[in-house]
């Protein structure tokens, strides 16, 4: 995959409709044997995203018509609608694995964090 540009966030979960026909059709996604530990990791991932936009009405389900939410979410790399993991655990939808691989690596490089505790232990109030 090219490495979006700098500055660049990179769209992923956007399905074709009867109003948006450029985007990928979502039963091409579908994979009822994707590995359910990692279908996990990636739902809680993609459900734990910051908000970037908020949209006026509900995007429907492309399967089952469950209105599915108004807010794209995103890591700082990724953006998607929030009701992606929808999908993903009602319509057994697999991500792309440059996604799914994204997902892990940021995982593993938050863990690798040091914790700083000391620094809240140290707080007394308001200054």
């Amino acid at each position: 995959m090219v490495p979006a540009e700098e500055g660049t966030l990179r769209l992923i979960g956007y399905w074709r409709g009867p109003t948006s026909p450029q985007w990928p059709d979502p039963a091409n996604f579908v994979d009822p044997d994707w590995d359910l530990h990692e279908r996990e990791t990636v739902v809680q991932y993609l459900q734990g995203g910051f908000i970037f936009r908020a949209f006026g009405g509900l995007s429907p389900c492309r399967f089952c018509g469950k209105a599915n939410g108004a807010l794209e979410l995103t890591d700082g790399t990724w953006y998607w609608p929030d009701g992606l993991a929808h999908y993903l655990t009602d319509h057994h939808l697999r991500l792309p694995r440059v996604f799914v691989e994204h997902v892990y690596e940021e995982l593993d490089r938050l863990g690798d964090f040091r914790q700083d505790t000391e620094w809240w232990g140290k707080q007394g109030g308001l200054d």
